[in-house]
C-alpha cells in the first residue's frame, strides 16, 4: 500500500468521523476534533504531492515559429 492510498484512506476516515459526529443527537466534540484533524492532515499531505504547473514565458513552442 502506497503512502498516497493511505492518505486517501485517512481522507475518507476523516470525512466519515465528521459526518457521524454531526448526525448524533449529542455530538462529541472530541470526535469532531479528531475527524477534522485527520481530514486536514490527509488533505495537506495529498496537496504536497501536487506539482507546480510549468511556467511558459512566451507562447512560442519552438524556434521555427519565430
Amino acid at each position: 500500500m502506497s503512502k498516497r492510498s493511505i492518505y486517501y484512506l485517512c481522507l475518507v476516515l476523516g470525512i466519515a468521523l465528521v459526518l457521524v459526529s454531526e448526525f448524533q443527537e449529542t455530538p462529541s466534540i472530541l470526535l469532531q476534533i479528531c475527524g477534522l484533524s485527520v481530514l486536514m492532515l490527509s488533505l495537506y499531505q495529498l496537496s504536497k504531492g501536487i506539482e507546480d504547473r510549468p511556467s511558459k514565458d512566451s507562447f512560442i513552442e519552438n524556434d521555427e515559429e519565430e
